[in-house]
């Protein structure tokens, strides 16, 4: 697994999937012993996180998959 961080939460890079910091989510928690076990986050992408609006996880997600893609 490969996630990147964002300012409420982390993207699973292999599915383009956000996940939000919530305790009770089984992603959350998947990511959290990752984690644990030695994995190793890339940073947060301040560039994609000023052109997506903040409570917009789905366009954050189509902006960093678009800059991904590229």
């Amino acid at each position: 697994m490969t996630y990147q961080l964002t300012t409420c939460g982390v993207l699973r890079t292999e599915d383009s999937a956000f996940i939000p910091q919530d305790p009770t989510n089984r992603d959350w928690l998947d990511y959290q012993a990752w984690l644990l076990a030695g994995g190793q986050v890339l940073t947060l992408n301040e560039a994609l996180e000023n052109v997506a609006p903040a409570s917009s996880v789905t366009s954050l997600a189509k902006k960093w998959l678009g800059a991904v893609i590229r």
